[in-house]
Protein backbone atom coordinates (compact mmCIF):
# COMPACT_ATOMS: atom_id res chain seq x y z
CA UNK A 1 0.00 0.00 0.00
CA UNK A 2 1.21 3.56 -0.68
CA UNK A 3 0.47 4.64 2.89
CA UNK A 4 3.24 4.29 5.46
CA UNK A 5 1.54 3.25 8.70
CA UNK A 6 2.78 2.98 12.25
CA UNK A 7 3.21 -0.76 12.89
CA UNK A 8 1.61 -2.86 15.59
CA UNK A 9 4.41 -4.10 17.82
CA UNK A 10 3.46 -3.19 21.37
CA UNK A 11 1.81 -5.42 23.93
CA UNK A 12 0.61 -3.04 26.61
CA UNK A 13 0.48 0.20 24.63
CA UNK A 14 -1.14 1.01 21.32
CA UNK A 15 0.83 4.06 20.28
CA UNK A 16 4.36 5.27 19.65
CA UNK A 17 6.41 8.43 19.19
CA UNK A 18 8.19 9.45 15.99
CA UNK A 19 11.89 10.08 16.67
CA UNK A 20 13.29 10.84 13.23
CA UNK A 21 12.63 10.43 9.53
CA UNK A 22 15.57 8.89 7.70
CA UNK A 23 14.30 10.03 4.28
CA UNK A 24 13.23 13.50 3.18
CA UNK A 25 10.13 14.27 1.08
CA UNK A 26 10.96 13.73 -2.58
CA UNK A 27 13.54 11.02 -1.88
CA UNK A 28 13.48 7.79 -3.85
CA UNK A 29 12.58 4.75 -1.78
CA UNK A 30 13.16 1.04 -2.40
CA UNK A 31 11.35 -1.81 -0.64
CA UNK A 32 13.07 -2.51 2.66
CA UNK A 33 14.63 0.94 2.99
CA UNK A 34 14.69 2.34 6.52
CA UNK A 35 12.21 5.22 6.71
CA UNK A 36 11.51 6.13 10.33
CA UNK A 37 12.95 5.60 13.79
CA UNK A 38 10.34 5.60 16.53
CA UNK A 39 9.88 4.76 20.19
CA UNK A 40 7.32 2.09 21.05
CA UNK A 41 6.99 0.77 24.57
CA UNK A 42 10.61 0.59 25.80
CA UNK A 43 12.43 0.14 22.51
CA UNK A 44 13.54 2.10 19.49
CA UNK A 45 12.10 0.47 16.37
CA UNK A 46 12.82 1.11 12.70
CA UNK A 47 9.95 1.29 10.20
CA UNK A 48 10.90 0.15 6.70
CA UNK A 49 9.29 0.77 3.32
CA UNK A 50 6.99 -1.97 2.07
CA UNK A 51 7.04 -0.65 -1.52
CA UNK A 52 9.24 1.44 -3.77
CA UNK A 53 8.60 4.89 -5.18
CA UNK A 54 8.98 8.44 -3.94
CA UNK A 55 8.32 9.63 -0.41
CA UNK A 56 5.64 12.21 -1.21
CA UNK A 57 4.37 13.11 2.24
CA UNK A 58 5.37 12.99 5.89
CA UNK A 59 2.20 13.12 7.95
CA UNK A 60 3.73 12.64 11.41
CA UNK A 61 6.97 14.57 12.01
CA UNK A 62 9.38 14.00 14.92
CA UNK A 63 7.62 14.43 18.24
CA UNK A 64 4.22 13.20 17.07
CA UNK A 65 2.63 10.53 19.29
CA UNK A 66 0.53 8.37 16.99
CA UNK A 67 -1.70 5.31 17.43
CA UNK A 68 -0.86 1.99 15.80
CA UNK A 69 -2.13 1.76 12.26
CA UNK A 70 -2.11 5.53 11.75
CA UNK A 71 -0.84 6.82 8.42
CA UNK A 72 2.45 8.61 8.99
CA UNK A 73 3.57 9.08 5.37
CA UNK A 74 2.85 8.34 1.72
CA UNK A 75 4.94 6.66 -0.99
CA UNK A 76 3.83 7.03 -4.61
CA UNK A 77 4.89 7.79 -8.15
CA UNK A 78 6.77 10.98 -9.07
CA UNK A 79 4.33 13.88 -9.51
CA UNK A 80 1.49 12.03 -7.76
CA UNK A 81 -0.57 13.98 -5.22
CA UNK A 82 -1.14 12.11 -1.95
CA UNK A 83 -4.79 11.84 -0.90
CA UNK A 84 -5.81 14.28 1.86
CA UNK A 85 -5.45 12.98 5.38
CA UNK A 86 -6.31 14.30 8.83
CA UNK A 87 -3.67 13.05 11.31
CA UNK A 88 -4.87 11.35 14.47
CA UNK A 89 -2.03 12.40 16.74
CA UNK A 90 -2.80 11.87 20.40
CA UNK A 91 -0.15 14.23 21.67
CA UNK A 92 3.28 15.69 21.14
CA UNK A 93 6.66 15.15 22.74
CA UNK A 94 8.37 18.52 22.82
CA UNK A 95 11.62 16.94 24.01
CA UNK A 96 12.05 15.42 20.55
CA UNK A 97 10.96 18.34 18.39
CA UNK A 98 8.92 21.54 18.73
CA UNK A 99 5.28 21.11 17.75
CA UNK A 100 4.13 22.66 14.45
CA UNK A 101 2.40 26.03 14.87
CA UNK A 102 -0.91 24.64 13.63
CA UNK A 103 -0.80 21.59 15.90
CA UNK A 104 -4.16 22.20 17.62
CA UNK A 105 -6.01 22.60 14.33
CA UNK A 106 -4.47 19.42 12.94
CA UNK A 107 -4.92 17.14 15.91
CA UNK A 108 -8.25 15.45 16.57
CA UNK A 109 -9.34 12.74 19.00
CA UNK A 110 -8.80 9.32 17.48
CA UNK A 111 -12.55 8.66 17.61
CA UNK A 112 -13.62 11.89 15.91
CA UNK A 113 -14.53 11.71 12.19
CA UNK A 114 -12.80 14.10 9.81
CA UNK A 115 -16.10 15.87 9.09
CA UNK A 116 -16.34 16.92 12.74
CA UNK A 117 -13.08 18.84 12.61
CA UNK A 118 -13.34 22.50 11.51
CA UNK A 119 -11.50 23.14 8.29
CA UNK A 120 -11.83 19.66 6.86
CA UNK A 121 -8.73 17.71 5.84
CA UNK A 122 -5.80 20.04 5.10
CA UNK A 123 -2.64 19.32 3.18
CA UNK A 124 -0.51 17.45 5.70
CA UNK A 125 2.79 17.25 3.80
CA UNK A 126 5.61 18.34 6.11
CA UNK A 127 9.09 19.13 4.85
CA UNK A 128 11.81 18.05 7.28
CA UNK A 129 15.42 18.74 6.36
CA UNK A 130 18.66 17.77 7.98
CA UNK A 131 17.12 15.03 10.14
CA UNK A 132 19.72 12.96 11.96
CA UNK A 133 19.34 9.58 13.55
CA UNK A 134 18.36 9.73 17.21
CA UNK A 135 21.36 10.14 19.41
CA UNK A 136 22.06 10.61 23.07
CA UNK A 137 19.32 13.20 23.68
CA UNK A 138 16.59 11.15 22.02
CA UNK A 139 17.59 7.99 23.84
CA UNK A 140 17.38 9.86 27.13
CA UNK A 141 13.69 10.38 26.35
CA UNK A 142 13.14 6.63 26.65
CA UNK A 143 14.04 6.78 30.33
CA UNK A 144 11.20 9.17 31.02
CA UNK A 145 8.69 6.83 29.40
CA UNK A 146 9.59 3.63 31.26
CA UNK A 147 7.52 4.24 34.41
CA UNK A 148 4.34 4.93 32.45
CA UNK A 149 4.84 1.88 30.24
CA UNK A 150 5.64 -0.37 33.18
CA UNK A 151 2.44 0.77 34.91
CA UNK A 152 0.35 -0.08 31.84
CA UNK A 153 1.90 -3.54 31.54
CA UNK A 154 1.37 -4.30 35.22
CA UNK A 155 -2.30 -3.28 35.02
CA UNK A 156 -2.68 -5.60 32.02
CA UNK A 157 -0.93 -8.46 33.85
CA UNK A 158 -3.10 -8.14 36.95
CA UNK A 159 -6.07 -9.62 35.06
CA UNK A 160 -4.33 -12.99 34.68
CA UNK A 161 -5.31 -15.80 37.15
CA UNK A 162 -1.89 -16.17 38.76
CA UNK A 163 -0.76 -19.03 41.02
CA UNK A 164 2.46 -18.94 43.09
CA UNK A 165 4.71 -21.92 43.89
CA UNK A 166 7.55 -21.74 46.43
CA UNK A 167 10.68 -23.81 46.96
CA UNK A 168 14.05 -23.40 48.66
CA UNK A 169 17.19 -23.93 46.57
CA UNK A 170 20.61 -24.92 47.93
CA UNK A 171 23.31 -22.85 46.18
CA UNK A 172 26.31 -24.80 47.50
CA UNK A 173 27.20 -26.25 44.09
CA UNK A 174 26.72 -22.93 42.26
CA UNK A 175 28.95 -21.10 44.75
CA UNK A 176 31.61 -23.81 44.41
CA UNK A 177 31.45 -23.50 40.61
CA UNK A 178 31.91 -19.71 40.82
CA UNK A 179 34.85 -20.10 43.21
CA UNK A 180 36.51 -22.59 40.86
CA UNK A 181 36.25 -20.09 38.00
CA UNK A 182 37.79 -17.38 40.18
CA UNK A 183 40.64 -19.73 41.10
CA UNK A 184 41.34 -20.14 37.38
CA UNK A 185 41.51 -16.37 36.99
CA UNK A 186 38.23 -16.19 35.11
CA UNK A 187 35.33 -13.84 35.73
CA UNK A 188 32.41 -15.89 37.08
CA UNK A 189 28.91 -15.18 35.79
CA UNK A 190 26.40 -13.53 38.08
CA UNK A 191 23.90 -15.64 39.98
CA UNK A 192 21.22 -14.42 37.58
CA UNK A 193 23.09 -16.01 34.68
CA UNK A 194 23.34 -19.34 36.53
CA UNK A 195 19.61 -19.21 37.27
CA UNK A 196 18.84 -18.28 33.66
CA UNK A 197 21.01 -21.18 32.48
CA UNK A 198 19.11 -23.60 34.73
CA UNK A 199 15.75 -22.16 33.61
CA UNK A 200 16.70 -22.53 29.94
CA UNK A 201 17.71 -26.17 30.42
CA UNK A 202 14.55 -26.94 32.39
CA UNK A 203 12.29 -25.28 29.84
CA UNK A 204 13.97 -27.22 27.02
CA UNK A 205 13.07 -30.45 28.85
CA UNK A 206 9.40 -29.45 29.03
CA UNK A 207 8.70 -28.11 25.52
CA UNK A 208 4.94 -28.31 26.07
CA UNK A 209 5.30 -25.46 28.60
CA UNK A 210 7.26 -23.24 26.22
CA UNK A 211 4.37 -21.12 24.99
CA UNK A 212 2.52 -17.83 25.30
CA UNK A 213 -1.14 -17.21 26.13
CA UNK A 214 -2.49 -15.00 23.33
CA UNK A 215 -6.13 -14.25 22.50
CA UNK A 216 -7.46 -17.11 24.61
CA UNK A 217 -5.16 -19.88 23.38
CA UNK A 218 -1.68 -21.30 23.79
CA UNK A 219 0.81 -20.28 21.10
CA UNK A 220 3.94 -22.50 21.11
CA UNK A 221 7.36 -20.84 20.90
CA UNK A 222 9.97 -22.09 18.46
CA UNK A 223 12.94 -21.60 20.80
CA UNK A 224 13.66 -21.17 24.49
CA UNK A 225 14.01 -17.50 25.37
CA UNK A 226 14.85 -16.35 28.92
CA UNK A 227 14.22 -12.83 30.16
CA UNK A 228 16.04 -11.24 33.10
CA UNK A 229 14.77 -8.10 34.83
CA UNK A 230 17.50 -5.50 35.35
CA UNK A 231 17.50 -2.12 37.08
CA UNK A 232 18.05 0.88 34.80
CA UNK A 233 18.44 4.04 36.88
CA UNK A 234 15.11 4.32 38.71
CA UNK A 235 13.28 2.01 36.32
CA UNK A 236 13.14 -1.69 35.57
CA UNK A 237 13.37 -3.37 32.18
CA UNK A 238 13.58 -6.99 31.10
CA UNK A 239 16.15 -8.11 28.55
CA UNK A 240 15.30 -11.24 26.59
CA UNK A 241 18.01 -13.73 25.62
CA UNK A 242 16.82 -15.63 22.57
CA UNK A 243 17.35 -19.30 21.65
CA UNK A 244 19.31 -20.31 24.75
CA UNK A 245 17.90 -23.80 25.28
CA UNK A 246 21.11 -25.61 24.34
CA UNK A 247 23.92 -23.12 24.91
CA UNK A 248 26.60 -23.23 27.59
CA UNK A 249 27.13 -20.97 30.58
CA UNK A 250 29.87 -18.89 28.95
CA UNK A 251 27.79 -18.21 25.85
CA UNK A 252 24.82 -17.23 27.98
CA UNK A 253 27.01 -14.86 30.00
CA UNK A 254 28.23 -13.21 26.79
CA UNK A 255 24.67 -12.67 25.55
CA UNK A 256 23.57 -11.27 28.88
CA UNK A 257 26.45 -8.78 29.06
CA UNK A 258 25.81 -7.66 25.47
CA UNK A 259 22.17 -6.92 26.28
CA UNK A 260 23.16 -5.03 29.44
CA UNK A 261 25.47 -2.83 27.36
CA UNK A 262 22.64 -2.14 24.92
CA UNK A 263 20.29 -1.34 27.80
CA UNK A 264 22.78 1.14 29.26
CA UNK A 265 22.99 2.86 25.88
CA UNK A 266 19.20 2.79 25.40
CA UNK A 267 19.68 0.95 22.09
CA UNK A 268 17.60 -2.17 22.77
CA UNK A 269 15.51 -3.39 19.86
CA UNK A 270 11.97 -4.72 20.26
CA UNK A 271 13.17 -8.33 20.15
CA UNK A 272 15.65 -7.64 22.95
CA UNK A 273 12.77 -6.85 25.30
CA UNK A 274 9.87 -9.14 24.45
CA UNK A 275 9.04 -12.74 23.63
CA UNK A 276 10.58 -14.63 26.56
CA UNK A 277 9.52 -18.12 27.61
CA UNK A 278 10.05 -17.05 31.22
CA UNK A 279 11.23 -13.95 33.08
CA UNK A 280 13.58 -14.02 36.06
CA UNK A 281 13.50 -11.22 38.62
CA UNK A 282 15.93 -11.11 41.55
CA UNK A 283 15.67 -8.84 44.60
CA UNK A 284 18.28 -10.65 46.68
CA UNK A 285 20.73 -7.75 46.60
CA UNK A 286 18.15 -5.69 48.50
CA UNK A 287 17.98 -8.29 51.30
CA UNK A 288 14.50 -9.42 50.23
CA UNK A 289 14.11 -13.00 51.46
CA UNK A 290 11.27 -13.94 49.10
CA UNK A 291 8.46 -12.40 47.07
CA UNK A 292 5.87 -13.00 44.39
CA UNK A 293 6.13 -11.19 41.07
CA UNK A 294 3.57 -9.96 38.57
CA UNK A 295 3.38 -11.88 35.30
CA UNK A 296 4.69 -10.36 32.08
CA UNK A 297 1.95 -11.25 29.52
CA UNK A 298 1.79 -13.09 27.23
CA UNK A 299 4.42 -15.12 29.11
CA UNK A 300 3.16 -17.98 31.27
CA UNK A 301 5.92 -17.87 33.91
CA UNK A 302 7.89 -15.47 36.06
CA UNK A 303 10.51 -16.67 38.56
CA UNK A 304 11.15 -14.47 41.62
CA UNK A 305 14.46 -14.94 43.48
CA UNK A 306 15.13 -14.03 47.12
CA UNK A 307 18.45 -13.32 48.85
CA UNK A 308 21.04 -15.97 49.61
CA UNK A 309 21.26 -16.69 53.32
CA UNK A 310 22.67 -19.45 55.45
CA UNK A 311 20.32 -22.04 56.85
CA UNK A 312 21.13 -24.78 59.37
CA UNK A 313 20.31 -28.17 57.86
CA UNK A 314 21.03 -31.81 58.79
CA UNK A 315 24.27 -32.97 57.18
CA UNK A 316 26.26 -36.21 57.70
CA UNK A 317 24.79 -37.04 61.07
CA UNK A 318 25.20 -33.48 62.30
CA UNK A 319 24.23 -30.00 61.21
CA UNK A 320 25.73 -27.51 58.78
CA UNK A 321 25.01 -23.97 57.59
CA UNK A 322 24.25 -24.00 53.86
CA UNK A 323 23.41 -21.14 51.45
CA UNK A 324 19.76 -21.18 50.41
CA UNK A 325 17.50 -18.94 48.36
CA UNK A 326 13.70 -18.92 48.21
CA UNK A 327 12.31 -19.20 44.68
CA UNK A 328 8.74 -18.38 43.71
CA UNK A 329 7.50 -19.51 40.32
CA UNK A 330 4.28 -17.73 39.35
CA UNK A 331 2.28 -19.01 36.41
CA UNK A 332 -0.79 -18.09 34.38
CA UNK A 333 -3.37 -20.76 35.21
CA UNK A 334 -5.17 -20.18 31.89
CA UNK A 335 -2.26 -21.78 30.03
CA UNK A 336 -0.76 -24.25 32.51
CA UNK A 337 -1.85 -26.32 35.50
CA UNK A 338 -0.16 -26.70 38.87
CA UNK A 339 1.42 -30.13 38.38
CA UNK A 340 3.43 -29.34 35.21
CA UNK A 341 4.42 -25.93 36.62
CA UNK A 342 5.63 -27.68 39.80
CA UNK A 343 7.70 -30.11 37.75
CA UNK A 344 9.31 -27.19 35.94
CA UNK A 345 10.24 -25.48 39.22
CA UNK A 346 11.57 -28.75 40.65
CA UNK A 347 13.74 -29.22 37.57
CA UNK A 348 15.24 -25.74 37.94
CA UNK A 349 15.95 -26.49 41.61
CA UNK A 350 17.63 -29.81 40.85
CA UNK A 351 19.81 -28.36 38.08
CA UNK A 352 21.12 -25.65 40.39
CA UNK A 353 21.64 -28.00 43.34
CA UNK A 354 23.63 -30.40 41.12
CA UNK A 355 25.40 -27.73 39.09
CA UNK A 356 28.67 -28.95 37.54
CA UNK A 357 27.99 -32.62 38.16
CA UNK A 358 28.51 -34.95 35.25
Amino acid sequence: MPAVRFPKQGIATREGTILAWLKEPGASVSPGDELVEAVQEKAICVIVAERGGVLLAIDAPPGAIVPEGERIGWIGAPGETPPPHRPAWRGWDEQIAPPPPDLESRVRPASAPVADVPGGAPDTTVSIHGVAKPGRREREILKGQLRHLTAERMAHAWRAPKVDLFTDVDFTRVIAHRQALKAEGREPPSYNVYIAHAAAQAMARFPELNAHWIDGRLVPLEGVHIGVAVALDQNLITVSMKNVGGIGLDALQARFKALIRKAAGMSLAHGDLYGSSMTITNLGEFEITGFTAVLNPPELFILAIGMLRERVVPRGGGFAAEPYSTFCLSFDHRGVDGAPASRLLREIKHILERYGEG
